[in-house]
């Protein structure tokens, strides 16, 4: 019995020292941001300088469209640069802030901004679960409520953020994921 007490005694710190250590994770910069949910398989995130839309860049017939690649700051901001290996254009913008908008706004869209000016919107505490990309709020809370709207474009969704007092119809829960689908496609819906 003594023997077994030693053993416990001496391979509890074992365990508590070769427990991993937690540590933050985001996916490795620069990386795309994909929109899944109902009828939306893996929607690239893309934007034409200010409005956050998921979808094919290409249909929006805008020289300033293009696909966002991300980057996490150490304040946990997503900073976009345009992906114009994934684009026919050569867009202007650069170096933009991603954000949401907070619940003093009526505004529900996603946008980019050179500003870092946070009023009325929320441009840190972006936190990845995995490959899902969260919000972290001012109190603390873990947040995913993003939702697509479809556009008059086909195959273009604006992407929003918190649907309450939103009655617009169409609306669409999606979940962001910094990993692109498997398959390539033209409908968006696989």
């Amino acid at each position: 019995m003594h023997a077994l007490q030693s053993f416990l005694f001496l391979g509890l710190p074992m365990v508590i020292v070769g427990s991993p250590v937690m540590e933050k994770r985001t996916p490795s910069s620069p990386f795309g941001l994909y929109a899944y949910g109902d009828g939306i398989g893996g929607a690239p995130v893309f934007t034409t300088g200010d409005g956050a839309f998921i979808g094919k860049a290409s249909q929006v017939d805008n020289t300033e469209a293009a696909p966002a690649l991300f980057q996490v700051s150490s304040d946990d901001s997503l900073l976009a640069n345009p992906n114009t290996t994934a684009s026919d254009s050569s867009p202007t913008w650069s170096n933009l802030t991603f954000f949401v908008p907070d619940n003093t706004t009526s505004s529900h869209q996603v946008e980019f901004t050179n500003s870092t000016s946070d009023i009325n919107r929320s441009i840190s505490g972006f936190v990845f679960y995995g490959q899902f990309l969260l919000h972290k709020n001012t109190q603390g809370d873990l947040q995913t409520l993003w939702y697509a709207i479809p556009t008059d474009k086909e195959d273009v969704w604006s992407l929003n953020w918190n649907s309450t007092g939103d009655d617009t119809e169409g609306q669409v829960v999606v979940t962001l994921k910094a990993t692109a689908p498997s398959k390539e496609s033209d409908d968006t819906s696989q």
